[in-house]
This record gives C-alpha cells, structure tokens and sequence, in this order.
C-alpha cells in the first residue's frame, strides 16, 4: 500500500506517520460522533490572536445528499473520478479580516491550514482517512454554498472509511501504491542562516524504519545466512575466528553466524534494530556481542577476522568512501577478509540505496587497500521474490603489511 514511506530522516509520532492522502474511500458512512470530534480537533487549533479565522462547510452523502453532490461537482474532474466515493466533503474557508478590528489577516490561510491539519489528524486517530484538494472551482463552490465575501476558499477535504484501492481505476490504483516520498530536509530545512542545510544524525533515518516496521517485511530481510557468504565460507574452510557484522539490522546474519561458531559482534546506528536483535539472538540461544556504532565514526578499537557488510556500503556517498575504507581496513586483521554485498549498476529501479556499483568502479574503491579476490552479480533475495534487487558479491582480502 502507499502507506510504505521512503527515505526516512528521524522517528515522528505514530499519528504523523499513518496520515496519509488517501483516494480508496469505503461507502460506509461516517458517524456523527466521528465527524464531530475531527471539526472538534479543528476547533482547538491555533491561530493568531486566537481569531480562529476558519470556517468549515460539512456536505454528507448520507445527510443531504444534494449539497453533497453540488460540492462534488465544484471538484476538478481529476478529483471527482476518486472522491465521489467518499461519504463527506468539507469546503474548509480562511477569513481575510481579523474579527477584533477588521484589519487584513495575512496569517488567517496559515492557520485555516493549521485547523484543517488538525480535522485529519483526528479523523487518523479515528482509523479514518482523509485527503485535501486544492483542485475545485472556487467561483463556482463561493456561489453555491453563499460563501461571504470576506472570506476565501482554501481547499476541499474527502473523509472517509478506508477502502479497497483494487476498485479504483487502474492509474489510480498505482498512485495509491506508490511509496510516499518528501524532499529530503537538507532541501527545506536551514541551520543558521538562509542555505545552510541542516543536516539530522545519520541514525536517526534508521531509528525511524526500524520503529515503524516489522524487521520481517523490511526489504533487506533475510531470515538464513545468505547463501553468497554461506558458499565463501564453506570453500575457504572458515570455521571460527572473530566476526564483525556492519548494520546487523535484523540481526539474522550475525545470530547464523554465531551458531556456526563465530564470535561475532554486531552493530548498528538504530539501538531499535539492536534492541530487536538482541531480542531474537536470545530466543535463539545465541551470544552475540551488541554495540551501536557507526561505520564512519567508528568507536571499535579490537581487530577481526572477517567483516561482514551486507547492504550498508551502498548507502553511503562517494565522499565518505575514504573514511568507510580506513574503518574497516583499521578493524580488519592483516589477512583478513572482508564481504560486501551491495546494489549492483543493473538494478534500476528506483526504490533502494543510492549506491549501484559496477565490477570496475568496485576494484577502483577497493583495490588499493584490499586484494580482491572475487566479484560476481548476485541479488538480495527474498522468499516469495520473483525479481529480487540486483546486487554484486564482493570478496576481499586485507593486504599483508610488508616489512
């Protein structure tokens, strides 16, 4: 479902998360006490000098019928072809004077807004769904329902219970399915002056995906030891030894290799994920070593045999390649072997990490400081995944210092 939001920046509040503009509504009707306590919400919101410059006009299907089907039709035609399905429509107005001088109210669409927020976070709460519109006729809706001159339609709000998106036309059916995206807040947020992005800690991203979703439908999921790091252990013969698992995530990959014998310490920015790894290991039986750190400020100061990154160097930028590369060379033993599995160049799809990488641009990064020894495509395969993400397998080896 559309629900499924991308490029998550930090955690927010389970209401913030689940509001989402919905165009699947169900016919079944709204209460009036459902109704009444999101225009409640709405009521409460603020404004300057507490002028509460909004007004809002309720249309019920199931109420009155006519002025519902009047607001519809002051709907752009784009609009009508998935909110004819929802029960109310409200036209929510700003005032353009304030009530206590008459003076103009530059703020009074700022806090129309602030009020029609608040009327879909409560229908949220209420397990409703709702969507704004900006696209209607506003001569047309002024006209009909006798909106007064001092005051300007702002949009048209849909409330609804959920529906099934697999009754909409197929084009709509995919807008509904389509992962939500925002600018990133380097594009819309400033530290200190006008064009200074502000820039969130880097786990904060990861503390948002990891309180909001089930590690078992995380895309990167993988209950068994992946089988690329399976068959490169099995052939070199590597039994026991210290291992490292880079963003242990769901932790899977470190408690498999701990069963096998490995002491093996995972880590990862999220203390979410880690708290649910930990959580697992234990119903497991397996003694792992927990630590939240970060790759590229790493606080580690113990070496290893084997390093195992199975989709974190891909998310970095270029830029910080060197300082991921002298972390891991520095944790590495002389010897050791480090395996990554990253987004390969052919996988173009859109959702996924930024980083798709090819052999050569592989041996470019890596060589200096590692032999490599074997670089094939492979995907980060799930059960049940016809088309799994395309990614390479990458098998590396610390270069001995020489004396």
């Amino acid at each position: 479902m559309g629900r499924d939001r991308q490029n998550l920046q930090a955690p927010i509040h389970e209401l913030f998360a689940s509001r989402w503009s919905s165009r699947a509504f169900s016919p079944t009707p709204v209460s009036a006490v459902q109704l009444a306590s999101c225009l409640e919400a709405a009521r409460w919101a603020p404004s300057c000098y507490n002028d509460q410059p909004w007004r809002f006009l309720v249309t019920d299907l199931h109420a009155d019928p006519d002025a519902w089907q009047s607001m519809l039709d002051c709907l752009s035609p784009g609009n009508q072809r998935w909110a004819r399905y929802a029960p109310i429509l409200v036209l929510v107005s700003a005032a353009n004077c304030f009530t206590h001088d008459g003076s103009p109210n530059r703020w009074g669409s700022y806090d129309a807004g602030q009020a029609a927020l608040a009327f879909c976070l409560q229908a949220t709460a209420l397990g409703l769904v709702t969507h704004q519109m900006g696209g209607f006729d506003r001569d047309k809706v002024k006209d009909r329902f006798a909106v007064p001159a001092d005051f300007t339609p702002m949009s048209v709000i849909a409330l609804g219970n959920p529906g099934d998106p697999t009754g909409l036309e197929e084009e709509l059916q995919q807008r509904e399915a389509a992962p939500r995206q925002r600018k990133p807040l380097q594009e819309i947020v400033w530290a200190g002056r006008w064009g200074t992005p502000y820039e969130p800690s880097a786990n904060c991203g990861w503390e948002a995906r990891y309180r909001e979703t089930s590690v078992q439908s995380l895309p990167w999921y993988q209950p068994e030891l992946d089988a690329d790091i399976e068959k490169v252990l099995i052939r070199i013969g590597l039994t026991k030894g210290k291992v490292l698992d880079l963003g242990t995530g769901p932790g899977t990959q470190a408690i498999a290799l701990g069963k096998c014998g490995f002491d093996v310490t995972a880590t990862d920015v999220s203390l979410t994920a880690l708290k649910q790894a930990q959580e697992l290991a234990a119903r497991e039986g397996v003694k792992l070593h927990f630590v939240q750190d970060d790759i590229l400020a790493t606080s580690l100061q113990e070496t290893f045999d084997l390093i195992i990154d199975r989709g974190i160097f891909h998310i970095f930028s270029p830029d910080t390649h060197p300082r991921y590369l002298a972390s891991v060379s520095r944790l590495l033993r002389p010897g050791g072997m480090l395996l990554l599995k990253c987004f390969s160049h052919l996988e173009s799809r859109p959702e996924g990490p930024p980083g798709r990488y090819s052999q050569e641009e592989i041996e470019r990064i890596f060589g200096r400081e590692f032999d490599i020894l074997e670089i094939h495509q492979s995907s980060f395969r799930q059960e049940g995944d016809d088309n799994p993400p395309k990614a390479l397998f990458c098998v590396f080896q610390k270069k001995e210092k020489i004396s």
